[in-house]
């Protein structure tokens, strides 16, 4: 399971990357905004990969408050 998060956050970051380079060439307004948007969207998308991957990944029984 984990594997398939991990990919699809390699994905994600991959694509956050293409619309960072996509900001570094004149736009017009709309177009920066819509790109931020889409960059904040998967940044969300790419945060909860991360948490799922985290624990998937927890020991069953490493209790943090003990």
């Amino acid at each position: 399971m984990t594997l398939e998060y991990q990919a699809k956050k390699a994905f994600l970051e991959r694509e956050a990357d293409k619309f960072i380079d996509y900001l570094c060439e004149p736009r017009t307004k709309p177009e920066v905004y819509a790109a931020i948007e889409k960059i904040a969207l998967l940044h969300l998308e790419i945060q909860n990969c991360e948490d799922i991957i985290y624990t998937a990944n927890i020991p069953e029984f490493d209790d943090p408050l003990n």
